[in-house]
C-alpha cells in the first residue's frame, strides 16, 4: 500500500511537470504571436495574430491551473 501511494505521488508530480512545461511552451507561442501582431500586416492581418495570442494565453492558463491542481492533489493525498 505504501508503494502504491509513492507511485501515485510520483505520477502526479510527473503530470504536474509536464503541464508546467506545456504552459511554458504555450507562453512562448503567445509571445511570438504578440510579436507578430505588432509588426506589418504581412502575411496576415495583425488582428489574426493578436487573437491567436489571446487564445494561446488561455491555453497556457488552463495548463497552469491543471498543474496547480495536480500538485494540490499530490499534497492532499500524502496526508494520512
Amino acid at each position: 500500500m505504501l508503494a502504491r501511494m509513492k507511485l501515485r505521488r510520483l505520477a502526479l508530480l510527473l503530470l504536474a511537470v509536464l503541464l508546467i512545461l506545456g504552459a511554458l511552451a504555450w507562453l512562448a507561442i503567445a509571445a511570438f504571436h504578440f510579436w507578430m501582431s505588432s509588426g506589418p500586416p504581412i502575411p496576415q492581418p495583425r488582428d489574426v495574430f493578436a487573437t491567436r495570442a489571446w487564445i494561446d494565453l488561455g491555453v497556457a492558463l488552463a495548463l497552469a491551473v491543471g498543474a496547480a491542481a495536480a500538485l494540490w492533489f499530490r499534497t492532499r493525498r500524502s496526508v494520512p
